[in-house]
């Protein structure tokens, strides 16, 4: 009986996750889809089906042109079927193509390309708008170049940097904020570095060579990354509170979204070459967990984490797989170049193990999240 009490205390809080997790998905695979079907449209393609979720329908409604809109039970996808296709998501049924003005492959390569690439592209710009957005209504905090600690024997130390010092540049590239001396730092552990400091209002000019930290990848390979040993001033006083304007905020907003999708790269090629751990991927089970704890924090932070997932599924999206949006950019670049569609039976295999790929992904997450629980 006490273990029914203690499940019964949590339902609020698990119906918090499943709410914020449903608004997260919907939004971007809504935004997602839409990129899909307004290029499509615009392309003079058919549009059969517009899905939000999968499963057994539980709402659904045609429109003037003959496209059923619907809602399915479950709010983990959705798709677009265009007229003469399967969903861009999944494999394409060759055999039922018909002559017709509207098919999805009585189209130019250029227009499929288009209509392909949309929903990636239009992940991207919801990321954009809703960085942009808290940009400009909430501003930024930013941590000034200042050192707040030197650590003792260490490269700064060794070269004379002291507590108080404010770094204007490091080879010449400006810095904005402490971060960009760390990603300049780590990034370049062979490569001698001149600083420009302030120090009691003179400009002083300091040379570091980092000391290189030795750290090894999960295959046992050595790499290399730089450090100098120094730490950011943690008095409040030094937070700078950036305001942007629209015109500012959008440029921000993109910077923020290449940047994030820049690292997501960045981790995947590292993960393909040993260097980072499977421990940051995750699964459905993650995406429900982390929306509810940052819903607790509030309307804006749930916020950016939509925009995160969105440059997330973007990305992924364009990966060349074979039924990922970017497996069928792959075969349209082909055709392209060669002039004509790629042999249907390559298709077909690759659409296979395009799917074994991703399930076995799937189960792989899904059985990571499970063993965090």
């Amino acid at each position: 009986m006490d273990q029914l009490f203690i499940m019964l205390n949590y339902i609020p809080s698990i119906m918090q996750y499943i709410l914020a997790f449903s608004l997260l998905i919907t939004v971007v695979v809504f935004v997602h889809e839409m990129g899909h079907y307004l290029v499509g449209k615009w392309c003079g393609i058919g549009v059969e089906t517009f899905s939000i979720g999968m499963g057994k329908q539980i709402w659904g409604r045609y429109d003037k042109s003959g496209t059923l809109w619907r809602i399915a039970l479950f709010p983990v996808g959705g798709y677009v079927k265009f007229r003469g296709d399967e969903d861009l998501s999944g494999k394409k049924d060759l055999s039922s193509v018909v002559d017709d003005s509207e098919n999805f492959h009585s189209k130019s390569v250029w227009q499929k390309i288009a209509t392909t690439a949309a929903g990636p592209v239009f992940n991207f710009i919801l990321a954009i708008f809703i960085f942009a957005s808290i940009f400009i209504f909430r501003g930024e905090t930013i941590v000034e170049p200042y050192v707040g600690q030197v650590v003792s024997e260490s490269a700064a130390s060794k070269a004379g940097i002291k507590k108080g010092d404010f770094i204007i540049s490091i080879n010449q590239s400006k810095i904005e904020s402490f971060n960009d001396i760390r990603n300049i730092v780590i990034g370049n552990p062979e490569e001698n570095l001149n600083l420009i400091i302030e120090r009691g209002g003179q400009e002083v000019l300091i040379n570091i060579q980092p000391d290189i930290v030795i750290e090894k990848d999960r295959f046992g390979s050595e790499y290399k990354i730089g450090r100098i040993g120094i730490i950011a001033e943690q008095d409040p006083s030094f937070f700078q509170k950036k305001k942007y304007n629209i015109f500012s905020g959008m440029l921000r907003g993109f910077q923020e979204t290449f940047f994030l999708a820049s690292k997501i790269l960045d981790y995947l090629g590292q993960l393909i070459i040993g260097r980072e751990s499977v421990d940051q991927m995750g699964g459905p089970i993650k995406i429900v967990q982390i929306s509810g704890q940052v819903a607790e924090y509030g309307f804006i932070p749930l916020l950016g984490l939509i925009a995160a997932i969105s440059v997330n599924l973007g990305v992924i999206n364009l990966l060349p797989i074979p039924v990922l949006d970017g497996g069928h950019l792959m075969f349209y670049a082909y055709e392209v170049v060669f002039g004509k569609p790629i042999n249907q039976k390559v298709q077909e295999y690759g659409m296979q193990i395009g799917v074994s790929l991703l399930i076995a992904l799937m189960v792989f997450v899904t059985i990571l999240d499970i063993s965090r629980l």
